[in-house]
């Protein structure tokens, strides 16, 4: 009886003093092999996200679900209460380890950015630098030239400006939206740098897009603000460039949606996240360093005095954002045109339809899969989408024009072999081209971005195979989205290296914006007729198509109608220069549409144009 109720005798020092130093090099032990594997996993270059962090990850589920489990086998020596709280937890915490899995895969899956290899992004970066760095001079050029206005923003407060300064405004005005709107869609393309790990194997991939896109996203605010800040001093600049202008495709309200899309709160809020991202891996990371190393100190100072700027001009605002503001994501929650372009009464035009339902064509998938049989790489395409406000006000029946490329597996199938256009990428590349140079590897190495996209678009069975100039800009486009109620394909009766150029040159083109002008005097931005005429342009010796530009409205101009005049009016000829491909006929009435013969498309340039006469 005294045996049961006597207390258990002292635990020794000894015992104690051993199962510390037992436990103690156990956990040595773990951490020497950790620390083990991870200097292999180092040396090996695997990345941390999703490799490592995935794997510490599932090990750490299983850990806690192996205590659990034992925890539950203990029974009654864990404690009946404790012990089914500490298996709830811990069960918990295995769930937040399986999400946690989970969201590593999601943010880890590819982008075109990350999709790219090393040496296309290398390539890739250097031409979108010195774009972001011309961009950003266009925009500084156009505050300075509203500022030399000293006259109407300085003393005189207030002043209506005279009708000469009227036209220097609008100008100015355009010529910002056009700059600022490139300049925020390459902003777009990098700011997916997080895809890129920050392990040794890709650091310096992630280094140079996060620092491509701050810089950006840096330059987008403090232009915007300085330019707001110019017009602000005259109440009446701003009422003028409010004013919706139809023939300049310039929405109502300019100025306010300006400033909040690219100089708000939420820019300043990624302007502080991005700060601390900066300081963050200068710091955990010595980037500032690597930086240097890699040739980025340029960039990494020009990023330093943008933040230093706005830091003096903005002191009170940064801090009261720095007080709530953690390391925040630079991605933007509005897609990258959404504040007003150059293209504002245009894209209302070309999205207002009056007939039917956006979105709803005559065209459907069985006559598209059709054409997609018939076409090759370098036919020149016409489309007309009825009930759109935009046909009103171009000539004739087709609207359109656009240039079909193909996906880069139709590229390489159509050009990868053919001597005349090795020969061609030999002339073109010069040395750098040497023997084995295919043209689709041509194409990667001068516009890596644009074929980074086109692969992407490829692998996901979407691919991009049309290039084409709308409201917003020069894009590559897949089929369906191009087509429409009608839609024709011609093919350039010209030797295939020809056809190799004038897609080259309109890979060149992308990402230029469009011509609200329709003039083609120059090639800084195009309308859709353009880039056809410019792609397949006689240059030098090289033949090409010979389309004469007509005056329209003062202007010499190209309308989609005078490319289907063109072979109407060469039909037959041994010297015609077009041969008929396909041609999809829209039926209004019936609310269909069917796949016809070169006669019926013969026909088309005499059609009308208003959507009535269609039916």
């Amino acid at each position: 009886m005294s045996d049961a109720t006597s207390p258990s005798p002292p635990p020794d020092p000894r015992e104690r003093a051993g199962g510390v130093l037992f436990a103690g090099g156990g956990l040595l032990l773990t951490a020497l092999v950790g620390a083990g594997l991870g200097y292999w996993a180092a040396d090996r270059e695997v990345r941390w996200l999703p490799t490592m962090l995935g794997a510490l990850l599932v090990l750490g589920v299983l850990a806690v679900i192996g205590m659990a489990v034992g925890l539950y086998l203990q029974g009654p020596a864990a404690g009946r209460r404790r012990g089914r709280r500490r298996i709830v937890a811990l069960g918990a915490v295995a769930v937040l380890g399986a999400a946690g899995r989970l969201v590593v895969e999601r943010a880890a899956a590819p982008s075109p950015l990350t999709a790219m290899t090393a040496e296309a992004f290398e390539r890739c970066f250097r031409l979108d630098a010195r774009q972001a760095r011309e961009l950003d001079r266009a925009l500084e050029q156009v505050v300075q030239t509203l500022e030399a206005q000293g006259d109407l923003f300085g003393t005189q407060e207030g002043r209506v400006p005279t009708a000469d300064e009227e036209a220097l405004l609008i100008d100015a005005w355009q010529a910002y939206l056009t700059a600022a709107v490139a300049l925020d869609r390459l902003r777009l393309f990098y700011e997916d740098y997080y895809g890129f790990d920050l392990s040794r194997a890709e650091r310096p991939r992630h280094l140079r897009a996060y620092l491509l896109t701050f810089m950006a996203e840096l330059a987008l605010y403090e232009r915007t603000a300085d330019l707001v800040d110019v017009l602000e001093r005259n109440a009446n600049v701003v009422k003028l460039l409010d004013l919706p202008r139809p023939e300049r495709h310039l929405p109502a309200g300019g100025v306010a949606r300006l400033r909040e899309e690219l100089a708000g709160v939420a820019d300043l809020s990624r302007v502080v996240a991005g700060k601390r991202y900066l300081r963050w891996l200068a710091a955990a990371h010595g980037a500032d360093r690597e930086a240097a190393a890699a040739g980025l100190d340029g960039l990494w100072r020009d990023v330093e005095r943008r933040l230093a700027r706005l830091e003096a001009r903005r002191a009170r605002d940064l801090a009261a954002l720095t007080v709530g503001s953690d390391l925040a994501p630079l991605r933007r929650k509005v897609k990258a045109w959404t504040f007003p372009v150059q293209a504002g009464v245009a894209e209302w035009l070309g999205d207002t339809r009056v007939g039917r339902p956006t979105g709803q064509y005559l065209i459907g998938e069985a006559e598209l899969a059709t054409v997609r049989g018939l076409l090759a790489p370098g036919d020149v395409m016409l489309g007309r989408k009825n009930w759109y406000l935009s046909n009103v006000g171009l000539p004739g029946f087709w609207p359109h024009a656009l240039l079909y490329v193909g996906s880069p597996g139709a590229l390489a199938r159509a050009f990868d072999e053919d001597p005349e256009v090795l020969a061609w990428v030999r002339r073109e590349a010069g040395e750098a081209a040497g023997d084995d140079l295919t043209f689709t590897q041509h194409l990667a190495r001068a516009h890596p971005r644009a074929w980074a996209e086109a692969l992407a678009a490829e692998r996901a069975g979407d691919p991009l195979v049309i290039i084409e100039a709308v409201s917003e800009g020069v894009v590559q486009s897949t089929l369906a989205h191009a087509s429409g109620d009608y839609l024709a394909a011609l093919r350039p009766r010209l030797p295939a290296w020809v056809k190799a150029q004038a897609i080259a040159r309109a890979f060149g083109y992308l990402g230029r914006p469009y011509d609200f002008d329709f003039d083609f005097a120059t090639d800084t931005s195009l309308v859709c007729t353009e880039l056809v005429w410019r792609s397949y342009r006689p240059l030098g010796d090289a033949p090409g198509l010979r389309l004469e530009t007509v005056k329209v409205a003062g202007r010499q101009t190209l309308p989609a109608n005078e490319l289907a005049r063109c072979f109407q009016r060469e039909h037959g000829r041994p010297d015609r220069q077009l041969d008929f491909v396909a041609f999809v006929d829209g039926r209004e009435g019936e609310r269909r549409a069917l796949v016809a013969d070169e006669a019926a498309f013969l026909g088309t340039p005499d059609r009308p144009k208003w959507d009535v006469a269609q039916r």
